[in-house]
């Protein structure tokens, strides 16, 4: 028996893309395939939560995601601070799907001989004076009013219309009203086929929640010869703390319903504690190739061990773009506790600012356990 391909048919729910819809849905159907259409096989329901977490299951199971774009963005998701067809693509471009994006001729055109250029320039300046990337709202209601924008598009759809091209996506020109030769389109695609492994995300997060649990038990069990945590025991806790915090994925959330994998970052490479004295922050011990200096003052502008000193909360992560570098930095009492993890080479300062909070949530997440009994130990010690 043949395996039947699902294509997810994504776009907004406007009028000029009835007959496009339908007429694709109909020939792949008739082509022995499976395609998923809201208005065709799998909606509507009775609330917007229920349907936005129906759509992004469909694109889980889907082989291919075909999107069209036209002047309308639909319904805006705050939360998320996005579409629910940009969620669905997001959905998409997260799990590797085979993206086909069709996008109407005259806002393609627009788009990069005018509104890529604004867009750049506005993210720029923001980043500039800011320390941080815009929100969707933000670059949305700089496009709303500007006089080099034409009125009739929907502005989020340029900044959809970005994203794809920032994450590299190719996009065909559509031209409303002239059909397209799907068969001829898919034939080369539907040929490969794609079997699904329903199962394989389940026995991933089983795995990695008891693997979990294991390192923190090793790692309670290796710290009892330090636990006193006198001047001769600290450097070979903190060799402990090192060896213990490992690498993962960093994925940044848009909302309750979706989350992409944005980078990676390998396991703790060096480990520094620094403790406070009067107007000065001095160095107490250190573990790996930790470099810096013997003691800061606490209001030192450019000390990652002053700055987390000085804020009123109790984590934050920085990074160096020269050592592709993040540093986690944990106040404790009168301590401040450093942790080096070495970057994947995507990372720039840009890409930093971008996602900080989700650097900084994904690193503490992912040894939670131990960070606490971290925490508990050094808020303990008498130094």
């Amino acid at each position: 028996m043949a395996v039947k391909t699902k294509i997810f048919i994504s776009s907004v729910g406007q009028d000029e893309f009835i007959r496009t819809r339908s007429n694709v849905f109909d020939e792949l159907t008739g082509m022995g395939h499976e395609p998923l259409m809201y208005e065709r096989n799998f909606g509507p329901w009775d609330s917007m939560r229920t349907a936005i977490r129906r759509c992004l299951d469909k694109v889980d199971e889907s082989d291919i995601f075909l999107l069209f774009i036209n002047d309308k963005a639909g319904s805006f998701y705050e939360s998320a601070d996005r579409t629910i067809t940009h969620l669905e693509f997001m959905q998409a471009f997260q799990q590797n799907k085979t993206i086909l994006t069709f996008v109407a001729s005259t806002v393609k055109n627009s788009y990069f001989s005018n509104i890529k250029a604004l867009i750049d320039e506005y993210i720029h300046h923001y980043k500039h004076e800011n320390g941080k990337y815009p929100r969707a709202a933000e670059i949305v209601g700089r496009l709303r009013h500007h006089e080099r924008v034409p009125s009739h598009i929907d502005p989020y759809v340029w900044f959809f219309i970005h994203d794809l091209v920032e994450k590299g996506i190719y996009f065909e020109e559509l031209s409303l009203g002239v059909p397209i030769d799907w068969k001829a389109y898919f034939s080369d695609l539907l040929r490969r086929g794609v079997l699904l492994l329903p199962l394989e995300n389940y026995f991933e997060v089983t795995a990695k929640s008891l693997n979990r649990h294991e390192q923190f038990y090793e790692f309670v069990m290796s710290c009892q010869p330090a636990i006193s945590l006198s001047e001769q025991h600290i450097e070979s806790f903190l060799t402990i703390i090192m060896k213990s915090m490992d690498g993962g994925t960093i994925s940044h959330h848009y909302g309750e319903y979706l989350a992409e994998d944005i980078g990676t970052y390998g396991p703790c490479s060096a480990v520094t504690l620094f403790k406070r004295l009067g107007s000065q922050l001095v160095f107490v011990a250190k573990s790996g190739a930790a470099a810096g200096k013997p003691r800061y003052q606490l209001d030192a502008p450019g000390s990652y061990v002053a700055i987390t000193y000085r804020t009123p909360h109790p984590e934050q992560v920085f990074f160096k773009e020269d050592n592709l570098t993040f540093y986690l930095c944990l106040k404790i009492g009168n301590c401040v506790l450093t942790m080096h993890f070495p970057g994947d080479e995507t990372w720039n300062n840009d890409r930093f600012m971008a996602f900080r909070d989700s650097i900084l949530y994904g690193i503490i997440t992912k040894n939670p356990l131990m960070l606490e009994y971290v925490r508990g130990l050094i808020g303990g010690m008498q130094l």
